[in-house]
């Protein structure tokens, strides 16, 4: 509707040249931090949808609206303190249980995320471009999937991501754990701690300090204050009531 190309994204994302046989137009993102990509697709379809060229061409072509909705996009942060091998298995793990399983195709990309002015404050992240039809032996099915439109599925997506980021946390004998819910739902009044760059974890994992860890231990530092103020003020009503 607002004139976006799912060949287009997905030249962003891969930093792949590809026509768009749409609008007849090629595209190419150049770019250099791209970590990972790969296409997925349902075991009973044709081989051809495993590139990408041609799984955009088939995407665009099974579309007769000029405002149809072509492919859904998602972004999920990685985390820092784990390898790209880790990264990875967690993107495969996400993407096969929530769209291949459901006979949807998927293109993801994982960004390095570097900052040109401070290589120490990367954010790893991952693009999913998934397509908004089931697919099979005949190709791409022509009624929509449309039950993920949904606004419910931006919550289950959300919890499921959490879910296998922390296997992957516990896989790995790291003591961290992320929640999909905010603080505030879950809760919790503190500010929220910001988590270090691969780069920076390693860096404290040797024992230097970086200022980025220096943030964090200040941020720590803060919030075990309220929960120390919290809890005298617990005790202290708690003493008021035992005096009655």
């Amino acid at each position: 509707k607002k004139g976006l190309s799912v060949t287009s994204a997905v030249s962003y994302i891969s930093g792949c040249k590809l026509y768009d046989c749409y609008n007849g137009r090629t595209y190419y993102h150049r770019r250099g931090d791209v970590l990972y990509s790969e296409v997925f697709k349902p075991q009973n379809t044709d081989a051809g949808f495993s590139d990408l060229q041609y799984l955009c061409n088939q995407i665009d072509k099974v579309e007769k609206r000029c405002d149809a909705r072509t492919a859904r996009g998602l972004i999920g942060s990685l985390p820092n303190e784990l390898p790209l091998n880790e990264l990875v298995k967690i993107v495969r793990e996400y993407v096969e249980q929530n769209f291949i399983s459901q006979g949807l195709c998927a293109i993801v990309a994982i960004h390095e995320g570097r900052n040109a002015q401070d290589t120490s404050r990367n954010n790893p992240h991952v693009h999913i471009i998934v397509s908004t039809r089931t697919v099979g032996p005949d190709g791409f099915n022509k009624v929509k999937d449309r039950e993920h439109n949904e606004v419910k599925y931006i919550r289950i997506w959300r919890k499921r991501w959490a879910d296998v980021q922390n296997r992957a946390y516990e896989r790995n004998g790291l003591d961290v754990r992320v929640s999909h819910e905010s603080l505030e739902v879950q809760g919790i009044r503190r500010k929220p701690v910001p988590h270090l760059t691969r780069m920076d974890w390693q860096r404290e994992q040797r024992g230097e300090r970086t200022p980025a860890g220096d943030k964090r231990r200040e941020i720590e530092r803060r919030n075990k204050e309220l929960t120390r103020q919290r809890q005298l003020k617990r005790e202290h009503f708690r003493e008021i009531e035992l005096t009655r």
